[in-house]
């Protein structure tokens, strides 16, 4: 990425006669992928030579609603593509910001792992860090907090060592035991699949009991992790339901696929389909599956299935709500976090994706929305109780 003087108002001065190839008018959405493609697989496509001032700036609010700036800033910087000189520093700086935090919470992954290790406590790190691990630069990947499965018994023992070692005090909620340290915030669950029915839970627990688990490394310290074939069911599974819920950015979509084809040999693609199909999700896994080949670049043939063209009429929808709300539904919303124009609003956009998404897993989409309603109704009960 190179700089371009400016008068101070992000307006390129020495350029402003210079007519834009035609690659430099394809629209934001194409140029957010064609980096983001370039990123995650260096792709030889070809990329502009120059940004303007406004397509910079779209870019960097884009890149930051999607918690993918670490990624498309490094496709800039290594393509050198000359940019704004004001907004090239704010590159410079959004990226060192994604380094610093990224390494941040993988330091303290690293002491988590080795005070479970230390005390015998078998553990399994999901997503975050060790989907990270997979990347071909994993500090570019923005990370967020560090989310874990423990057993029963291993919970107990964990909770035991955090309180001795650590001195913190997680704090119980639905599925977890949520606490922070060293600024960076965890999430130790005891349940990694929601109660949508018996069944699920049934099939769902014994899949994680009979799992052999594998490990990765992470700056350096190997890390506890489930195996790649549950892993990858866990990534869409988890990816999906908040798509259905306020939203999802497309950087989960980047972990699935990013894992996808790191282990396209290590992955049990017959025993995956099994799994989908036992579940009711093949249809749904197809859809999104469209977003990872289409417009992410992931090779047809590493994913798991043979996608069906009528499928492909979902990418747009998904598209929609992706850029819409953002990194787990963050963006464009009216009534704030909390309160009840929150619940209100949030409900609203829940039935919403609901019905845009039904037809792709029609029973888990109905357990799905009866089990939300339900939650909220009871917790509100318990709440005024």
């Amino acid at each position: 990425m190179q700089r371009t003087n400016t008068d101070g108002h992000g307006q390129i001065i020495e350029s402003e006669e210079v007519r834009e190839s035609p690659m430099q008018k394809v629209n934001m959405k194409e140029l957010f992928f064609a980096l983001l493609r370039n990123a995650l697989w260096h792709s030889d496509e070809p990329l502009p030579k120059k940004l303007t001032a406004q397509r910079m700036a779209k870019l960097l609010w884009g890149v930051e609603q999607q918690t993918v700036g670490g990624l498309v800033i490094e496709a800039l910087v290594r393509n050198k593509i000359e940019v704004p000189e004001d907004l090239y520093y704010e590159a410079i700086g959004m990226i060192y910001q994604i380094q610093q935090s990224s390494q941040q919470v993988t330091d303290s992954l690293k002491a988590f792992a080795g005070l479970m290790d230390e005390g015998g406590v078998h553990y399994v790190v999901v997503k975050g860090q060790a989907a990270a691990s997979y990347y071909p630069n994993p500090i570019l990947r923005e990370a967020g907090d560090i989310d874990y499965y423990c057993d029963e018994a291993n919970m107990a023992r964990s909770l035991r060592l955090l309180r001795e070692k650590w001195n913190v005090e997680p704090m119980k909620a639905e599925a977890d035991y949520q606490y922070e340290y060293h600024g960076v915030d965890f999430e130790g669950h005891f349940m990694l699949s929601r109660r949508y029915s018996k069944r699920w839970d049934s099939y769902w627990e014994q899949l994680l009991r009979e799992d052999p688990g594998t490990e990765v490394t992470v700056d350096g310290t190997r890390v506890k992790t489930l195996s790649p074939t549950l892993h990858t069911l866990y990534i869409f599974l988890h990816l999906y339901h908040h798509l259905l819920e306020l939203g999802i950015g497309i950087r989960q979509f980047c972990d699935w696929a990013v894992m996808l084809h790191a282990c396209r040999t290590d992955i049990d693609q017959e025993a995956l389909r099994r799994h989908l199909k036992a579940l009711g999700m093949e249809r749904a896994y197809r859809a999104c599956g469209w977003v990872l080949v289409e417009c992410l670049g992931l090779p047809q043939e590493e994913f798991t299935y043979k996608l069906k063209e009528g499928d492909r009429r979902y990418v747009e929808r998904i598209l929609r709500v992706v850029f819409y709300r953002g990194n787990m539904g963050k963006y464009n919303k009216r009534s704030g976090f909390s309160g009840w124009k929150h619940n209100v609003e949030a409900t609203g956009i829940k039935v919403s994706h609901f019905l845009k998404f039904m037809p792709l897993a029609p029973s888990f989409s109905c357990r799905w929305i009866a089990s939300e309603l339900t939650r909220k109704f009871f917790l509100k009960l318990r709440q005024h109780s």
